[in-house]
């Protein structure tokens, strides 16, 4: 059998990680329970958030804004290299459309179309 102070010293250790487990049980349900800590947390997350988006979107529209100025220039030059190749496509083009809008502007003028 055991001894009296075997059976104290266990008591106490016992009784210690009780009060240890107590505590670290109380300081978790403190973090749950204190809403306003929690919503400051979930405020900065969402700034950090929304920052980040802002930035994304920020860099993206600069991305978009360059594209499409070289992407002018590169659909000018393509067509200025289309005209030099094929003047009389473009002049045919071109002259069906003045046609068009005479007949068009002759009509409104006349009822006779």
């Amino acid at each position: 059998m055991r001894d009296r102070q075997v059976i104290e010293r266990e008591m106490f250790r016992a009784r210690e990680d009780l009060e240890q487990n107590l505590a670290e049980l109380k300081h978790a349900v403190v973090e749950k329970v204190d809403v306003k800590a929690r919503a400051r947390v979930a405020l900065e997350r969402g700034k950090e958030k929304a920052h980040d988006v802002f930035e994304r979107g920020k860099e993206g529209a600069q991305t978009l804004a360059a594209k499409g100025v070289n992407g002018a220039s590169d659909l000018y030059g393509r067509g200025r290299e289309t005209v030099r190749e094929r003047p009389v496509l473009v002049g045919s083009i071109v002259a069906g459309v003045v046609v068009a809008g005479v007949l068009l502007y002759v009509a409104r003028r006349n009822d006779w179309i």
